[in-house]
């Protein structure tokens, strides 16, 4: 069932260091309201994957207290919390499978009507090798750079009922024109949802809504909010 509407999300006082590392974040706050759309920039290391993966509840925060629509997120509220996010990873795998299995990925339930329109959704119902019945070889060998980032694109917009988006460089790697489209599709797909972007992209950043510079240093650890 939908949510009523889409997650604010609260982070306070997080803290998180790798083993035998110094902390990514010491005391690290931030607040997104409800369907903002936010770009994460920062320096390559400076933590950015590193946060969208404390969202997702894939790394444990040492300390502090993560709120998604005012649920904390722990040990016992994650598999819930899971089921209202999307999540579109920095490098998505393509796998020796049809077009059809590589956006469902398993998921039971999804008919190939919905396949087709999250292939038209993420702009690939014109690109012959996207197709749904169409055999795709292991790491997607034949479709281009740009249709990879969208075939992951189509997997997100499977899970219609996702309504807190966390996305991992989709622009990187790729040419101008591609990196528009994709945006295009992102955004089209992101109406109505909260959405947060690692990105060094600043056409991509200039096109959300707000933009935080994340630095992991503990004395830089501040938003640094540009509204649009």
């Amino acid at each position: 069932m939908a949510q009523a509407a889409a997650p604010a999300v609260d982070i306070r006082q997080l803290r998180f260091a790798h083993p035998g590392e110094a902390p990514v974040f010491d005391g690290f706050d931030l607040t997104v309201g409800p369907g903002e759309h936010v770009a994460l920039l920062g320096a390559s290391g400076a933590g950015k994957t590193t946060l969208l993966s404390l969202l997702a509840g894939l790394l444990p925060a040492s300390g502090g207290d993560i709120r998604i629509g005012g649920v904390r997120l722990n040990d016992s509220t994650v598999n819930t919390l899971r089921q209202r996010m999307a999540w579109m990873g920095q490098r998505p795998h393509v796998f020796a499978a049809s077009v059809s299995q590589n956006v469902t990925l398993g998921r039971t339930g999804a008919t190939a009507a919905q396949v087709t329109q999250a292939l038209h959704l993420a702009d690939l119902a014109a690109v012959a090798q996207a197709q749904p019945a169409v055999m795709l070889s292991d790491g997607g060998q034949g479709l281009s750079g740009g249709e990879a980032v969208r075939l992951a694109l189509a997997r997100v917009a499977l899970h219609p009922h996702a309504d807190l988006l966390l996305v991992d460089e989709p622009t990187a790697h790729l040419d101008s024109e591609t990196a528009a489209r994709v945006t295009d599709a992102l955004l089209a797909l992101a109406r109505g949802k909260t959405m947060l972007v690692a990105t060094h992209d600043p056409v991509l950043a200039s096109r959300l809504q707000r933009t935080l510079l994340v630095d992991a240093r503990p004395s830089h650890q501040e938003e640094a909010a540009v509204r649009a």
